[in-house]
């Protein structure tokens, strides 16, 4: 399978059932960043599944603000 202007090629189609506050999410991202649908979608999944990972491993999420103040984000 070939990739067209250097995109990945498709390769499963999934369709989702979004809540109400997963929409809304999806567009503030999509005003944010100007990014398709698709492309947020598909971040998200490779995102979630790496920090899943990392806190299985025992780590923690960390969030620093910009007064250098650190906070220890859970999800889920």
């Amino acid at each position: 399978m070939g990739t067209e202007q250097g995109k990945p090629a498709v390769v499963e189609r999934v369709n989702v059932a979004l809540i109400a506050d997963s929409v809304a999410a999806l567009g503030k991202l999509q005003a944010r960043t100007g990014m398709k649908k698709v492309d947020i979608v598909n971040r998200a999944v490779q995102l979630y599944e790496f920090l899943e990972a990392q806190m299985r491993e025992g780590r923690e999420l960390v969030v620093r603000d910009e007064d250098g103040i650190d906070r220890i984000v859970k999800i889920f």
